[in-house]
């Protein structure tokens, strides 16, 4: 089977590759993907697709994809978000943006590619397949608050589905690598603010006024102290102050500071935590420095958590495609996926599929204005999606 599905792969090649340069030359934002979503559903309908659900959260973003969908037996869901970034693309490629206020800095265009030749060698084996297989294009990954994954989940994407993976192309990997973990692989992402309000007075005149300038200065340290004195060193959160803002001239004391910033982690528990003891710090401290403090925390991503013992089959089934040697276990990162709110509701797995090449010049951080894949690692992302479905459905994963 995985010869099959590899040599079907590398015929697909310049298709798929195709596919993503069209994605790439044409990104669009979050809940936005109107013209992706057009294309994907179209590709679609000519690989025979049938059973569609086109829109998410009452937009014309996002396509549900079933095969086999009367099929007796279990159900894998695979997925691939379709949005970009708000940035302009610097790059040269041929298929650079042609939009400047948008840019395919994630490699969105190339899940969206690898899902699609995914979709069409599947369906080509459908008779085989010893299940259901759901598709999941995915709108607004990109946007935490305004998740996709969420709007899906809640328009029953998972209603009998058993298990779903995912894959996310990786530029601090080399490519025809495969990453994985058996534990977190992404943080959580969560966003707190805090007011905090004073008495404005004349900056010449301070005992006058109650600073909230200094309260806000004051909190920035205190709020370092939650990681280092009072979070387990064996667990790993990072607490960081993005904002502050306060008063509009040189003499004048504010009556007000905003302040705002996120919290990562890997440990649910460590993430209620950090946010109670955020709370104690603000308030008080304030309180000390005559201000009151208005902390609100809003809870945007969980971790994404692979289920173990999907993570270390997916990473045996992906020996013989991808190599021995190229199959690693990696460090988790402090980056968030909304992956992670399908995988708190059902077993899956998330891998990292990686496409550093620095012999193409292709080595730019993910959400850098020059970033780009390296189109040779797509029919691997294909072949993977095709050779997880079939694990699952036939008990292997």
């Amino acid at each position: 089977m995985l010869e099959r599905i590899r040599a079907r792969a590398r015929e697909l090649a310049p298709e798929i590759a195709s596919w993503r340069h069209h994605f790439h030359a044409h990104p669009e934002l979050s809940f936005e993907e109107t013209e992706t979503t057009r294309r994907v559903v179209e590709l679609l309908r000519s690989f025979g697709y049938e059973h569609l659900r086109i829109g998410t959260a009452g937009l014309p973003t996002g396509v549900v994809a079933d095969l086999n969908p009367d099929k007796p037996g279990r159900c894998h869901a695979l997925r691939a978000d379709m949005d970009a970034l708000p940035m302009t693309e610097e790059g040269t490629c041929p298929y650079r943006s042609t939009n400047p206020k948008a840019m395919h800095a994630c490699g969105h265009d190339a899940h969206v590619a690898m899902l699609l030749g995914a979709a069409r060698i599947l369906k080509e084996m459908e008779e085989d397949l010893p299940g259901r297989v759901r598709l999941l294009f995915q709108p607004s990954e990109e946007s935490p608050h305004r998740s996709g994954a969420r709007a899906m989940i809640a328009e029953n994407a998972l209603a009998g589905v058993d298990t779903i993976s995912g894959l996310h192309v990786w530029s601090p990997l080399e490519s025809g690598t495969l990453g994985y973990r058996t534990g977190p692989l992404m943080a959580s992402a969560d966003q707190w603010e805090c007011t905090i309000e004073g008495k404005g007075g004349h900056g010449g005149l301070p005992h006058q006024a109650v600073d909230p300038v200094v309260a806000a200065s004051l909190l920035v340290g205190a709020l370092q102290t939650i990681v280092s004195r009072e979070i387990n060193p064996l667990d790993t959160a990072v607490l960081t102050v993005g904002r502050i803002e306060a008063g509009i001239t040189f003499n004048i004391i504010p009556d007000r500071a905003e302040m705002m910033g996120t919290v990562r982690t890997f440990d649910r528990d460590v993430r209620k935590d950090i946010q109670a003891r955020m709370r104690r710090i603000a308030e008080g401290l304030c309180e000390t420095m005559r201000c009151k403090a208005d902390f609100r925390y809003k809870e945007v991503l969980p971790p994404t958590v692979s289920d173990p013992g999907l993570a270390a089959k997916a990473a045996a089934l992906a020996k013989p495609l991808f190599g021995e040697d190229n199959v690693l276990e990696i460090p988790p990162v402090m980056a968030a996926e909304d992956m992670s709110l399908y995988l708190e509701k059902i077993p899956g797995v998330f891998l990292f599929l990686g496409t550093g090449n620095a012999a193409k010049g292709l080595t730019q951080a993910h959400h850098h204005p020059h970033f780009d894949v390296d189109d040779d690692v797509l029919p691997l992302g294909v072949s993977l999606h095709c050779l997880l479905a079939w694990a699952s459905l036939a008990g292997a994963l």
